[in-house]
């Protein structure tokens, strides 16, 4: 799934992957004490259980650079029922990836 913010089901364990290009950075969420360095040319990976719905501010705790202030997002943490909902929603990968069809000509 590929969305603008991150959903994830209370109670439920998470591993996190990570990776970055070309600079450090830090992902973390206070909220969580859930904290992990992205390394370049590397894949990092922790894991986490959220125990409380509700909508946490994730930063870059790692300075790395001129846009570092704006590297933020939020975590939704979703009681089971609205996690499923809300992943049903989404379009997977393959749905992404697959050919678009072309009107045919006639």
């Amino acid at each position: 799934v590929e969305a603008a913010d991150l959903h994830l089901p209370v109670g439920k364990p998470v591993k996190m992957l990570l990776r970055s290009i070309y600079v450090l950075h830090d992902f973390y969420v206070p909220e969580f004490r859930a904290k992990m360095d992205m390394i370049p040319g590397s894949v990092t990976y922790f894991w986490f259980t959220p125990t409380k719905t509700g909508t946490f501010q994730v930063l870059c705790a790692e300075l790395c650079g001129q846009g570092h202030p704006l590297m933020n997002g939020v975590v939704m943490v979703d009681t089971q029922e609205d996690y499923l909902a809300w992943l049903g929603e989404q379009q997977t990968f393959a749905q992404l990836s697959a050919p678009q069809q072309v009107g045919s000509a006639e």
